[in-house]
């Protein structure tokens, strides 16, 4: 079958989708439930009682007297600052040192909310004592993960086009993609290291490097899919090209690698000269991934941790795409960072963390089962699952170790404030893949038809599980 521009078929493109993607963050939060008493919808409970207690506080006002239009805003206030603050006791300053009056007063004997500490971490106002993983690791003695109204806030803002990160039109994306991976590959060097790998390796072993972890994983998925030399082979969101790298190199595939990032694209195509490789080898595409056009179509497709960030209301189009470029006979796939289902206080405030600092739209990150029905769905069969998110617990406590090496390079380049948000995100970040908040699927697929043929699954050596 031939591969087309799939948005001109389409009958509902992306950017005009707006009551859809309006709703992201909230079909995200009824994912993640199982049941109506989980942390998600208590918050969505809570922003909706705020226009109904603004329409109680109107109609008092109107019926009663103007002078009670303040009593609810002023009870609200009072009982958040006065009760609703007052968390339970704890000695904090044996893991944070106040640098702010107004915080010292407030938590230097109570818990502090994990929202209110990382902003303070970040604009200095707190300091761990001592290195920053080790004081998480003892984080319940001193945090609580009640919302706060600045989380509140940045969740009102989400339904707002001018705040929203839940937009996925190409624009919107390209916007994205170029705060964040734009940054500098210096940046990114700083805490990937030489591999320049932004996903999760695969150890067979802890006694490996990171580096050796990422080859793993490289192989790993080149032999799921069965890869072989002259296979046409398309990484879709490829990063800095390191895998479709690989599976030129080693497997002797002709390969394309497609990405968002100018800087991430430069540095493919550096690489790309280093190793000898021609465009005819591995050529690089620097643009959206519903702009890969032609009539060629692909044997292997991967798509590392790039699926998160097309949005839950773009998923089937993406899926349907892929589906296109896919051969009769091809394989694809998935890999994508997950959420636990039926989600805790505290899996939910790592989630928003990640939300607001660090992937603004990466609104398509779930638990397991939305993925493999839209996967179905979309017309593919699902061959394996396989859930490597212990795995990404020692990646990025691989990367950890590297940013805090690396503190002298960043600090003049990028500044103290964007190095505190790196430091809590990778230090969160491994406790929150390591005890399942977070954890990374790889999904592998094809078409679902008659003609495919699945003896390709039979009798070859077994891939081991990780």
């Amino acid at each position: 079958a031939d591969c087309f521009r799939l948005q001109e078929s389409h009958p509902f493109p992306s950017d005009c989708i707006f009551p859809l993607v309006n709703m992201e963050k909230i079909k995200v939060g009824l994912e993640m439930c199982n049941s109506w008493t989980d942390p998600p919808i208590q918050i969505m409970v809570i922003i909706a009682a705020m226009p109904i207690s603004a329409i109680v506080s109107l109609l008092l006002a109107y019926y009663v007297s103007w002078f009670t239009l303040p009593v609810i805003p002023l009870g609200i206030w009072v009982y958040y600052n006065f009760i609703y603050l007052r968390t339970p006791p704890a000695d904090t300053t044996k893991y944070l040192r106040f640098n702010d009056p107004t915080l010292k007063k407030m938590f230097s004997n109570r818990k502090i909310p994990i929202c209110m500490l990382y902003e303070a971490y970040i604009l200095e106002q707190v300091d761990f004592v001592g290195d920053v993983y080790d004081a998480l690791l003892h984080r319940d003695e001193y945090l609580c993960y009640r919302p706060t109204w600045c989380l509140i806030k940045f969740l009102i803002e989400q339904v707002l086009p001018s705040k929203s990160s839940s937009f996925h039109g190409k624009k919107d994306d390209a916007k994205q993609i170029h705060l964040h991976y734009d940054r500098g590959n210096d940046f990114f060097n700083a805490f990937l290291g030489e591999s320049m790998i932004y996903t999760c390796a695969v150890y067979h072993g802890l006694d490996q490097s990171l580096e050796t972890a990422q080859e793993n994983k490289c192989s790993l998925i080149c032999d799921k899919l069965q890869v072989k030399p002259g296979d046409n082979y398309l990484d879709i969101g490829c990063g800095w090209g390191t895998l479709a790298r690989h599976a030129v190199q080693k497997y002797g595939a002709k390969g394309m690698a497609v990405t968002l990032s100018k800087e991430g694209a430069a540095w493919c195509r550096e690489q790309n000269q280093k190793a000898g490789l021609t465009e005819e080898q591995l050529k690089i595409c620097n643009h959206d991934y519903r702009d890969i056009v032609g009539t060629k179509c692909f044997e292997r497709i991967s798509s590392i941790e790039m699926a998160e960030h097309v949005g839950l209301a773009n998923f089937p189009s993406y899926l349907a795409e892929v589906k296109q470029l896919l051969t009769d006979q091809g394989m694809f796939l998935m890999q994508v960072s997950g959420l636990r289902k039926g989600s805790n206080w505290e899996d939910v405030q790592w989630g928003l963390f990640m939300s607001k600092y660090i992937f603004p739209g990466a609104d398509a990150s779930t638990p397991l089962n939305w993925y493999v029905k839209q996967m179905e769905s979309a017309g593919l069969e699902v061959r394996s699952v396989e859930t490597i998110g212990r795995h990404y617990s020692h990646t990025i406590h691989g990367w950890y170790d590297n940013w805090m090496k690396n503190r002298e390079k960043v600090l003049p380049k990028y500044g103290e404030n964007l190095y505190r948000l790196w430091t809590f995100f990778l230090a969160w970040s491994v406790i929150a893949s390591g005890q399942g908040s977070a954890t990374c699927y790889q999904l592998l697929a094809h078409k679902n038809t008659y003609k495919f043929d699945r003896d390709v699954f039979c009798g070859i050596p077994k891939i081991k599980h990780h």
